[in-house]
């Protein structure tokens, strides 16, 4: 996997300084070593004389001085090509033992010699395991020791003798040839190469009509085509070229760097080596590996050849180990399994990144490891996958340059130890990093600039009449020669060099340079030809060996599926035991809503009255825990680009992880179902039979894995979270429906209803059928008194007759089996064939998810266009080029820049932007965070100025606190504890601080669905002064347009744009405030070289122009870094260790360091000598250790410092004070408001697929309602159904308040993270704008709605009925997204949201008289919770205006029957009762027999057992809208208390109680496990 050689040769090779034609910039060796080190058997001694560079070595602190270091050697050094062989040799001791192992007592005949990695001379050089994986010493045993003396110490020499070939054989790592070389090495040859994309560079925005239009036309189209491919067109119409005929060859052990502008073809290319074809309209020309087709290698080998993004992708709750070690599951033999935490804790040392090992990998929402240790953990995954060819793609976005340099390493040793191919595209590659490369590839505008040797390419483009200044890097030389902008021509050659990019690939094929190319190619064939391609035959024979025996030869997995679908289980767990305020969020709402429910339907009785609650504490027993499951969705769709990417590194079948998620499921509902089902059945007593409890249980269990597989087979199919929650949200609502207890299934079947036959198809109506059978059989009911008729004076017993269904004439008791066959036609002897239809259900289910995982990826690759707004078809020409010719703009790529800043030929006057000549200073300022249970200090004793003007660069290694100090000092901590003395003009910071200072954030956060001219609209109009006007502030924003460039892209959409346009529009945001002091959080970070320097360059306008600038860069090169003047440069735990003037070509930076002994080479960049030298520390002459942050306290410089802070401070407090008046925000709160409002109406204008959602629900629920409930009748059951009809409204919020939560969610975020710490808008505006936005959708929803489900039911047609329930129904929809807003602005995480709104739903559902009637309430919920629950009264209110004037007329089955005495008529002996009872009435008072009793008369005595009175029809109106009002007041309440004050409400107290409780029960497992896995442990080291 790792190594071609033996490992001995490589750690030789590694000492020695020798040159090697393969080994590629080998450290120089060291001095130390013993002399017997210095060669290897079979080696010539080297004659070279030895040179050493003094390489600062690591200072010893404490560790809380080493916080946020990353690495264990020379703390937190960068990788060592040494220190990586040494851990590879430990490894593969390790491992060699372990082959030993496996080997004993193995007599297979057959197998090649075993052979000696190593002779007796070679073993003396050794390093001993023990010392080899030495991890540096506390401080107080090595204080003033030599460590270089150390590490020559841990080479003690230990004799090992080991046998290699057997393990090697068995592909533990690679198969190896005899000869020690790799078998598994393949270079890429490409012939002729062409890629072709597909649609125009831009496009306009899609509105809410466009939606609506194309639900039934070309959208309906697209989504079928989807699935029926065979409909597609295939005239693609207008394709772009991406690359157009390249030819060349990668041979293995090489890395070639692929050059080029974001746009230019560099992604396109990568992907086509790696066989990611699908996304591109045609890919033609030949691409072979080591003479293996593209064909068969995408057929049989794809996980042989990757391709890696530049996003790290990861799941985010995993650690690192648990990672690592999936990795290696789905890539290793059964039977090496024991090898995988070896290789692991390896790969971890290699990578320097051991100390991460438990850590979570964290994402930009989660918390875990920093960004470089994230990227070498990508890293480790890819050498996990053992592949062979290796595409990475800008994979050091985001690096400091000192990290970005380790990866680059990290890269060169990969490819080294494995004979790799690799091909890289890096963005601002330092010197350093060009020179670990063998070969370089140029591109622009799809065409190949120039491909050869890296040590050739700067010759090359100079020959050709190209400039190269002083310090720039050869990597931004090369790129900056296909930019009009930044490139420069040697003199003379001004006509004559070429500059389009077709003149530059013409010039190229006929240079000599090119046919060096071809003649590489032809070598590299003649050489598979002559060898009978044996390198091919030796890669597929090894790929073959590395599979287990189960897997077929012709399959590109390493391990069976049943292996793999284990491996994917396991991961499960992981992922659910990594979450876990989910976890304990979820068994809290089970626990919790068990109990409520189970108190809502507590003791039931056993008569007749306990009939048909039963039904409902059942109906809710077997669908509570399957609503919960909503929350799988979101797993099931956030893991796709995991999954994706797994699934071509030939992991696992992505069926898999479907399997995977069942297995998964059966323990965690099993317990689930245990807890929910105990609670319920025991309160709500049901019958205590022993098999009918277990019987429950088991629907419970099954319905839920049911309903679970049903949300995922919807998430299998659906492109999008938003169109998985609105399908899921919409199936769980007919499953409700069409179950068979809302509306029986005598009349669902049987009557005109128009979706009856969903009866048949719904899971959930078998599962209700078992359990409501299992429930009553064997039961014998006695009438309840209340249900005896007739009654009073002269009634006799045996002629009384009881009302309910399934009732015999004249009997005062039901069997349970005789009312569920007249009320549901159900009966028990179908309890086991339903038992199999819901598991058949749920295997369909399960297998249509598989299929939909393996055909549907719905993963983007980019090729975006950019976006303009509708309106602006007449500012874009078809000539103008916009658009990334290869990612369009698509935000998720390195994007375009198009419309790049001018270069300094053609500057144009920059307006006066900034109001102010104010001076900040800052001393001593320390900030600290709360970390298990102490205080963590991020920040320690900064000191500081900022004057108009001057260009601060803030620098420092991963993990230094550059944003900490960033936030700081722009006062936007929200948490921790602050100190220090920050000062403006010698005065504290004023209120409107915040305000008149920007801050660009490294995210570049935007309203997505804004063009970039409204953007800084909104930004000037809210954030400049009040008394300016706001044609003047347009003037402005238009001169903040033209000076950032932007004019052709000024209608363009902010979520379209590529990285270095949107960071242009970040800055123009913060300018249109007219900022004195401008921060900026690493303006340059994924940016290549020349898109950085444009950004820099520009601030260099700003601070002419009189700006303040604090700057956080992470890899500047030596022409960025000349553009400031000042740097501050932190180390681990917030510590400054230099604050000065650059100087000229860093100067004075060199000036300081090399008075401490320590100098930076000529060559070098003064930017990367400083992260280096604050990694390693450095020592003195005489070998003492230099403690920077010492150094720096002690030296006159920061003495200087301080005197020139106190300088500031004494003059500027002096200066007579404004008389200004102070204004947080600087614009009133109206204007707020309407700005706000039009944005927000703006926005879900462009993003259609919020208000679209809420249409599709209110049409969908609105027709299913409405048919279901088609011309309802006078009849008993049709009372109920007029009843249930309006209930169904109850299912809607579900769905809607779903989608409300995110998008309310978004918007909050964006004020929280950067509009309301820069003072744009307040929190009052905020939640008006988010309220009003909300109003004309929910009536148009409403509107929708009323008319599909009013009419068509036959309710009362009179205006006044029609009306008021149209104006309840309107109340309805915005009351349900008034709900969500304010359980958003309350929750406080969005986890803990989801989890969450089902315990409201089921208390808004339950509680309201229409599942349990008033009169059974318990007393706890009765005088109360009825009355709190808003629905009551909207339900109440409804029925209250549709019930009353309906004459009941009893249909034959729902009367009871009864015989009257012998000589009386039905009237004479029930005449009375009749009469008293005041309801009801006698269908045939002149029969002697068969006298029928229809119990209510009209709607209006019906609604008496509901609690509901026609009179008060205007009451719940009223107390409905309050609700609505009190939901709105309740936005304002939470947002103002919880997201502005901070108050908790005691939420943090109860879920760390649940978080502490969940531990503790941890410790107590964990102690029993724990104690009888040592004790097994002993017993296993005693047998050894």
């Amino acid at each position: 996997m790792f190594g071609q050689q033996p490992g001995e040769f490589y750690r030789l090779r590694a000492q020695s300084s020798a040159p090697d034609a393969d080994l590629h910039h080998v450290p120089p060796p060291n001095p130390q070593l013993h002399p017997d080190e210095s060669q290897a058997v079979g080696e010539e001694p080297s004659s070279t004389a030895a040179t050493t560079t003094a390489v600062p070595s690591p200072e010893h602190s404490s560790d809380s001085e080493i916080q946020g270091a990353w690495g264990e050697r020379d703390v937190g050094g960068p990788v060592s090509h040494r220190m990586a062989m040494d851990d590879y040799e430990a490894m593969r001791r390790e491992l060699s033992q372990l082959s030993q192992v496996h080997s004993k007592g193995s007599t297979k005949t057959g197998r090649m010699a075993l052979f000696r990695s190593q002779t007796s001379q070679s073993r003396k050089s050794k390093r001993s395991p023990s010392a080899s994986l030495r991890r540096r010493p506390s401080s107080e045993s090595t204080q003033g020791e030599d460590l270089e003396a150390g590490d020559a110490e841990c080479m003690a020499e230990k004799e090992e003798e080991f046998e290699l070939g057997r393990f090697i054989k068995e592909g533990h790592f690679e198969r190896r040839t005899e000869e020690g070389q790799s078998a598994k090495k393949v270079g890429v040859i490409f012939k002729n190469l062409t890629v072709k994309g597909t649609g125009a560079t831009t496009s306009y925005a899609k509105t809410l009509p466009d939606a609506i239009m194309g639900t039934f036309g070309p959208d309906l189209y697209r989504i079928v085509s989807g699935f029926v491919p065979a409909l597609q067109r295939h005239n693609a119409g207008v394709t772009r070229t991406l690359i157009n005929d390249f030819t060349g060859v990668v041979r293995d052990g090489e890395m070639m760097l692929v050059l080029g502008r974001p746009g230019s073809g560099c992604t396109s290319f990568l992907k086509a080596l790696a066989n990611k074809r699908s996304e591109y309209a045609s890919v033609t020309g030949n691409v072979t590996y080591g003479g293996i087709s593209a064909a068969e290698q995408h057929k049989h080998y794809r996980g042989e050849v990757n391709y890696n993004p530049e996003d790290d992708q990861h799941f985010p709750s995993l650690n690192v180990w648990q990672t690592l070690k999936f990795s290696l599951m789905n890539k290793t033999k059964k039977q090496h399994h024991s090898e995988i935490g070896i290789i692991i804790d390896a790969l971890l040392k290699m990578f320097g990144i051991s100390h991460t090992k438990k850590t979570l990998v964290g994402n930009e929402y989660v918390r875990g490891i920093s960004g470089g240790e994230r990227k070498r953990v990508s890293i480790a995954e890819t050498l996990a996958t053992k592949s062979t060819v290796v595409c990475w793609d800008n994979s050091t976005r985001g690096l400091d340059a000192s990290t970005a340099l380790d990866y680059a390493n990290s890269l060169r040793i990969m490819t080294d130890i494995s004979d790799r191919t690799t091909l890289v595209t890096l963005y601002q590659a330092g010197e350093r990093i060009y020179e670990l490369m063998d070969k370089v590839l140029v591109i622009d505008e799809g065409r190949m600039m120039y491909q050869g040797p890296a040590s050739e390419a700067k010759q090359y483009f100079i020959d050709l009449g190209f400039h190269c200044p002083d310090r720039q890097t050869t990597a931004d030389f090369l790129t900056s020669v296909t930019d009009p902008a930044q490139r420069l021509l040697r003199n003379g050659y001004e006509l004559s060099a070429p500059k389009t990019a077709a003149e530059l690939e013409q010039t190229f094929k006929q240079s000599e340079a090119y046919k060096k190319v071809l003649a590489d190619v032809a070598d590299y064939e003649e050489y598979l030809q002559k060898t009978g391609h044996e390198d091919a035959q030796q890669f597929k024979q090894s790929v073959q060996d590395q599979k287990s025996k189960t897997v077929s030869k012709k399959s590109s997995f390493t391990v069976s599926f049943w292996r793999q679908i284990l491996a994917c289980t396991a991961r499960e767990f992981w992922l659910v035991w990594g979450d876990k305020p989910t976890l304990y969020t979820k068994f809290f709402i089970i626990v919790s809503n068990g109990l409520i429910v189970g108190s809502l339907f507590y003791n039931q009785p056993d008569s007749t009255d306990g009939a048909f609650t039963r039904g409902g504490a059942l109906f809710f027993s077997i669908l509570f825990l399957g609503w919960l499951q909503l929350t799988e969705l979101m797993k099931a769709v956030s893991g796709r680009v995991v999954i994706a990417r797994h699934k071509d590194y030939a992991f696992y079948r992505p069926s898999a992880v479907s399997l995977a998620r069942v297995l998964a499921d059966f323990p965690l509902i099993l317990v689930q179902a245990i807890i929910f089902g105990v609670v319920m059945y025991f309160m709500t007593n049901l019958d205590v039979d022993v098999s009918k409890f277990f019987i429950y249980e088991l629907f419970i269990y099954i319905s839920t894995i049911c309903i679970t597989a049903l949300y995922r087979f919807f998430a299998a199919l659906s492109p999008t979270i938003d169109d998985a929650v609105r399908f899921s949200g919409t199936a769980l609502n007919l499953l409700i429906i069409y179950t068979g207890y809302v509306i029986v299934k005598p009349q669902l079947l049987g009557e005109k209803i128009w979706f009856g036959w969903l009866y048949y198809v719904n899971p959930v109506s078998y599962a209700f059928e078992a359990v409501l059978t299992n429930e009553f059989a064997g039961r014998v009911m006695e009438c309840s008194p209340s249900q005896l008729i007739p009654q009073g004076p002269g009634i006799e017993p045996p002629y009384q007759g009881c009302a309910v269904s399934g009732a015999q004439r004249g009997a005062t008791s039901v069997t349970g089996e005789e009312y569920l066959g007249t009320t549901y036609e159900y009966t028990r002897s179908n309890l086991w064939r339903n038992f199999g239809v819901v598991i058949a259900f749920t295997v369909l289910y399960i297998l249509i998810t598989m299929v939909g995982a393996e055909l549907f990826q719905f993963v983007g690759g980019g090729g975006g266009a950019i976006t303009f707004k509708k309106s602006a078809k007449k500012h874009v020409t078809s000539g103008s080029k916009i658009a990334d010719a290869e990612k369009g703009g698509d935000a998720g790529d390195s994007s375009a820049s198009s419309g790049r800043l001018s270069n300094d030929k053609e500057e144009k006057p920059v307006p006066q932007t900034a109001q102010s000549d104010e001076i900040f200073t800052w001393i001593d300022v320390e900030y600290s965070v709360p970390y298990e249970g102490s205080q963590l200090k991020l920040l320690n004793q900064v000191h500081g100025y900022a004057k108009p003007g001057v260009m601060i660069a803030l620098m420092g290694a991963s993990g230094a606190g550059k944003t900490t100090l960033l936030n700081t000092l722009s006062q936007r901590q929200t948490v921790g504890v602050v100190s220090g003395e920050m000062l403006v003009d010698g005065k504290p910071l004023g209120k409107e601080f915040q305000r008149i200072t920007g801050f660009v954030e490294q995210q570049d956060i935007h309203d997505g669905t804004a063009t970039i001219r409204e953007a800084i609209e909104f930004s000037a109009n809210l954030r400049q002064d009040r008394h300016i006007s706001t044609a003047d502030k347009m003037a402005y924003v238009q001169e903040i347009i033209d000076l950032l460039e932007l004019g052709e892209l000024q209608d363009a959409l902010i979520s379209s744009l590529g990285v270095e346009q949107r960071k242009r529009v970040t800055i123009g945001v913060e300018l249109a405030a007219k900022p004195s002091l401008l921060f900026l959080d690493e303006p340059t970070s994924g940016l290549d070289g020349q898109s950085a320097y444009s950004i820099i360059r520009f601030l260099r306008k700003l601070a002419h122009a009189g700006h303040g600038l604090i700057c956080t860069i992470h890899q500047p090169s030596s022409l960025l870094i000349q553009q400031f003047d000042m740097i501050l440069a932190l180390n681990p735990g917030g510590k400054t260790f230099y604050f000065g003037p650059v100087g000229d070509n860093g100067a004075a930076v060199n000036r300081y360091f090399s008075q401490r002994g320590v100098v930076c080479p000529t060559e070098k960049n003064i930017a990367e000598f400083i992260l280096e030298t604050a990694i390693k520390g450095g020592k003195r002459a005489d070998g003492k250790r230099l403690d920077w942050n010492k150094e720096w306290r002690d030296s006159q410089e920061n003495k200087d410092l301080l005197t020139e802070i106190n300088r500031i401070k004494s003059e500027r407090a002096n200066l007579p004070a404004k008389e200004t008046i102070q204004y947080e925000y600087a614009s009133p709160v109206w204007l707020q408001t309407t700005s706000l409002t039009t944005r927000m109406f703006t926005q879900h204008w462009r993003d259609p697929s919020y208000y679209y959602g809420k249409l599709f629900v209110a049409v969908i629920t609105g027709i299913f309602n409405g048919f279901t409930f088609y011309a309802l009748g006078n009849s008993v059951i049709d009372l109920q159904n007029r009843m249930f009809t309006a209930f169904l409204i109850c299912l809607i919020p579900p769905t809607v308040v779903n989608a409300v939560v995110p998008k309310f969610y978004q918007n909050l975020a964006l004020w929280m993270a950067r509009e309301n710490p820069s003072r744009i808008y307040n929190w009052f505006a905020f939640c008006t704008a988010s309220v009003v936005t909300e109003i004309p959708i929910s009536i148009l929803s409403a509107l929708v709605y009323w008319l599909l489900w009013y009419y068509p039911t036959g309710l009362p047609r009179d205006s006044s009925t029609a009306g008021y329930t149209f104006f309840m129904t309107m109340l309805f929809f915005l009351f349900q997204a008034s709900w969500g807003q304010w359980i958003c602005a309350f929750a406080p995480s969005f986890t803990v949201i989801s989890n969450v709104l089902p315990f409201f739903f089921v208390m808004f559902s339950l509680f309201n008289g229409v599942v349990r009637p008033y009169s059974q309430l318990d007393v706890f919920w009765k005088y109360w919770m009825y009355y709190l629950n808003p629905s009551t009264y909207w339900i109440g209110g409804v029925m209250a205006a549709t019930l009353p004037s309906i004459n009941v007329q009893c249909a034959p089955q729902e009367a009871a029957y009864f015989d009257p005495p012998p000589g009386q008529t039905c009237g004479q002996y029930a005449g009375d009762f009749a009469t008293r009872a005041m309801r009801g009435y006698l269908i045939n008072p002149d029969a002697t027999a068969d006298c029928g009793y229809c119990p209510y008369r009209t709607g209006e005595e019906y609604m008496a057992t509901l609690n509901v009175v026609p009179s008060d029809k205007w009451k719940y109106a009223a107390i409905f809208l309050a609700f609505c009002v009190s939901n709105w007041a309740f936005v304002y309440f939470f947002i103002w208390t919880v997201r502005v004050k901070g108050w908790s409400f005691g939420l943090g107290w109860l879920f760390g109680g649940l978080g502490r409780g969940f531990e503790g029960v941890k410790r107590v497992v964990r102690k029993v496990i724990g104690g009888k896995g040592k004790k097994k442990g002993e017993e296993k080291v005693d047998e050894r």
